[in-house]
């Protein structure tokens, strides 16, 4: 759980995404379950539809189910994903498939990209040699091997990049087609299956599919097969609450994750911890986390979740922008009071308006303006002198007037020489 996903984000990224992004995990399919084998993980797309016949096998891991799909076999995918790319087609995605053959010399696809699966070959082989991609965008150059586990991750920004992983690492940096082209998806597509007996039977234990094509580092992290896929950010918020902030944030999956670290940044400040919340380790379900931080000051506010896992290693989630207006227009207290030779003077203006700042003697005499014109809402500091036009004021009672549109407050100051 090196690097968190966002989904959302399925990462995020990873993340470190902007509020502009939006990427997600389309779809999820682990076959745990012999009762309905083609069922998505909840909330990741549509159940598989099987063509053919399927066996249940073990899986890779404990507890970790699989199947197997002979030749002629196959399912459709119907991922939910938009076009995307530039083109009419689904141009950038990511997929993921744990896998193991259990012979050389023989072909084996893991997907068919074309309408139907009679129409072309499939887009993605192992072939004779064990080695994996197609000839027109260039296969590995290192064989896999026979009843052996892999996990392989396809990414894909057609046009510009075409990459396959394998355990987390490069495997090859295919040759990307044209937009629109071969390796473009439809809004469907098969898996496993071809036109004309390409397609050996193959093991399968988890398959995945993303809109966008994660990068090396999310890969990396998702390691072997059977390995749980790291935390996954579903979502993140700010929203303000009483005027203070309320952060929302729900996962999908966990792996060793102790918690999340707050962090908060306001104006021209350095990030800081504001508070941490555990986490849940390792699992599969759905949480939901939220924080409230308690805001002195108005203003804009970043956050960001620093998810630390229990080996200490740590990653950071996107960043939110949260506007901390006041509820109330208020004219606080000097500080400090009595004074000498000058005071802090702060209020709160909970809407825009046309704003004034006097200082008046105790006979209601006007000493100075330290502020006449238009303010936003927002919290604001302003300091007093005892010092006016080259006078220095003598000691005694004071009082500040605020005046913003149709309110007025006053407060007594002391000067004390």
């Amino acid at each position: 759980m090196k690097n968190f996903l966002l989904r959302s984000v399925l990462l995020i990224a990873l993340f470190m995404l902007s509020l502009s992004s939006s990427y997600t995990q389309n779809g999820w399919w682990k076959f745990d379950n012999p009762a309905n084998l083609t069922a998505a993980e909840p909330g990741y797309g549509n159940d598989l539809v099987l063509t053919g016949t399927q066996t249940v096998i073990a899986g890779p891991g404990a507890g970790n189910g699989a199947v197997t799909i002979p030749q002629g076999s196959y399912y459709k995918m119907t991922h939910g994903i938009a076009p995307n790319g530039g083109g009419i087609k689904v141009n950038k995605y990511s997929l993921l498939f744990d896998f193991k053959v259990s012979a050389l010399g023989v072909w084996h696809t893991f997907y068919q990209a074309d309408s139907t699966v009679t129409d072309d070959d499939g887009d993605y082989f192992k072939n004779t040699s064990g080695m994996l991609g197609r000839f027109a965008i260039t296969y590995s150059t290192t064989p896999v091997a026979v009843d052996t586990w892999y996990r392989l991750v396809i990414t894909a920004d057609i046009g510009t990049s075409f990459k396959s992983y394998l355990n987390g690492t490069l495997l090859q940096d295919h040759t990307p087609s044209s937009i629109d082209d071969r390796q473009s998806l439809l809004s469907y597509v098969f898996l496993f299956g071809d036109n004309d007996g390409d397609d050996g039977d193959i093991d399968i234990a988890e398959v995945a599919i993303w809109d966008y094509p994660l990068s090396a580092s999310e890969v990396l992290a998702f390691g072997g097969a059977g390995v749980p896929l790291p935390v996954e950010l579903v979502s993140f918020t700010g929203v303000t609450s009483n005027g203070n902030v309320l952060l929302n944030w729900e996962t999908a999956t966990e792996m060793n994750n102790s918690g999340f670290s707050v962090e908060r940044k306001h104006d021209s400040e350095n990030w800081k911890s504001v508070g941490f919340i555990p986490g849940y380790g390792t699992t599969t379900d759905k949480h939901n986390y939220s924080f409230i931080d308690k805001i002195n000051a108005s203003g804009k506010y970043t956050y960001r979740l620093k998810q630390i896992d229990h080996n200490g290693e740590f990653s950071f989630s996107m960043e939110v922008e949260v506007s901390v207006v006041p509820s109330e227009f208020k004219l606080f207290n000097n500080y400090p009071n009595p004074f000498n030779p000058s005071t802090k003077i702060s209020y709160n203006l909970s809407a825009d308006a046309l704003v004034s700042l006097r200082i008046y003697n105790s006979i209601g005499e006007l000493v100075t303006v330290l502020f006449n014109g238009n303010q936003a809402a927002g919290y604001y500091e302003l300091q007093f002198n005892t010092n006016v036009n080259g006078k220095n004021l003598s000691s005694g009672i004071y009082f500040a007037e605020l005046r913003a549109n149709e309110n007025v407050q006053r407060i007594k100051l002391m000067l004390n020489k």
